[in-house]
C-alpha cells in the first residue's frame, strides 16, 4: 500500500500536477488522522467496556455481601424479637403495665423457642428468656468486603444509577449510625448494669433468677428489676425494628443491583 501511494505521488510530481499532489497529500493526512481517531475510539470503547464489566462484577460481589448481611439481620431480628416478647411476658406476669410498642413478626419456630409463646406460667420459657438476656447485640457484624473494594478501586462513582448509588450510601450510613460501636456499647451497658444491680443487691446473676423458687415473685417485689427489665425490653424491641429496616434496605439494593447488572 505504501509503495502504491509513493508511485502516485511520484507520478503527480513528475507530471507537474502540484495541485493534485497537494490534494492527494492532504487526503493521506486525513486518512491517517481518521485511522488514529478510530483506533483511539475503539480503545476507549474497550476500556469503557472493561470498566463496566468490572463495575458489574463488583456489584455482584456486593450482592453476596448484602445477602450475608441479610442473614445476619434475620438472626438479629429473631433474637431480639424473642428478647422483647419474653421480657414483656415477664413484666406482665409480674403484674406491671407496659408502654405499647410496635408489634414484631415472629417465626413459627426459631432456634431459640419452638412454637407459640406461652400465656400461662412456663418455667422453661422463663429460663430461656434469661439465658438470652445479654445476647441481643452480639454478632452484629457487617460484611464490608465488597463495598470497601469498590471504593478502593475507585469504582463507586462509576455506578451509573444514581438512585442505586444513593441507596447503597444510605444503607451504610444507617448501619454506622444505628449499629456503630458507640451506639451498641451504650445499649449493652444497660445489660451489664442490670447484672451489676442483681449481683450487688441480691448476690445473683440474671441466669440465676429462673432457678429461684418463684422467679416472678422475685421480679415483682423489686422496682429496680422491673425498671431494668422494661429498659432491656425497649432496647430489644428497638433493635428488632432496626433489623427489619436494615433487611428491607438490603433487599431493595439487591433488587436494584440485579436489575442494573442485567441492563
Amino acid at each position: 500500500m505504501l509503495k502504491f501511494s509513493r508511485r502516485i505521488r511520484q507520478k503527480l510530481l513528475a507530471g507537474g500536477n502540484l495541485k493534485g499532489y497537494l490534494t492527494y497529500a492532504i487526503g493521506e493526512i486525513l486518512r491517517v488522522m481518521i485511522g488514529i481517531l478510530l483506533a483511539l475510539q475503539l480503545n476507549n470503547l474497550n476500556e469503557h467496556k472493561k470498566k463496566r464489566d468490572l463495575v458489574k462484577s463488583q456489584l455482584l460481589n456486593l450482592v453476596a455481601s448484602l445477602k450475608s448481611d441479610s442473614a445476619m439481620w434475620a438472626n438479629t431480628l429473631h433474637i431480639n424479637e424473642f428478647r422483647s416478647s419474653s421480657f414483656e411476658y415477664l413484666i406482665k406476669k409480674a403484674g406491671q403495665t407496659l408502654e405499647e410498642r410496635q408489634a414484631l413478626p415472629k417465626a413459627d419456630s426459631t432456634f431459640i423457642w419452638q412454637g407459640p409463646y406461652p400465656d400461662s406460667l412456663d418455667i422453661n420459657f422463663i429460663r430461656t428468656s434469661f439465658r438470652w438476656f445479654t445476647h441481643g447485640f452480639n454478632n452484629t457484624t457487617i460484611d464490608r468486603t465488597a463495598i470497601t473494594e469498590i471504593k478502593n478501586l475507585g469504582l463507586y462513582s462509576e455506578i451509573r444509577n444514581n438512585k442505586l448509588r444513593n441507596r447503597i450510601h444510605k444503607y451504610y450510613m444507617f448501619i454506622a449510625f444505628r449499629f456503630g460501636d458507640e451506639n451498641v456499647q451504650r445499649r449493652t451497658s444497660r445489660d451489664d448494669e442490670f447484672h451489676d444491680y442483681l449481683r450487688d443487691n441480691f448476690g445473683v446473676r440474671a441466669n440465676d433468677i429462673s432457678h429461684i423458687g418463684d422467679p416472678i415473685a422475685f421480679i415483682k417485689n423489686d422496682d429496680g428489676i422491673i425498671f431494668r427489665l422494661k429498659e432491656v425490653r425497649a432496647a430489644a424491641n428497638y433493635h428488632s425494628r432496626q433489623a427489619i429496616d436494615a433487611i428491607n434496605k438490603v433487599h431493595e439494593i439487591i433488587e436494584m443491583i440485579e436489575t442494573e447488572v442485567v441492563y
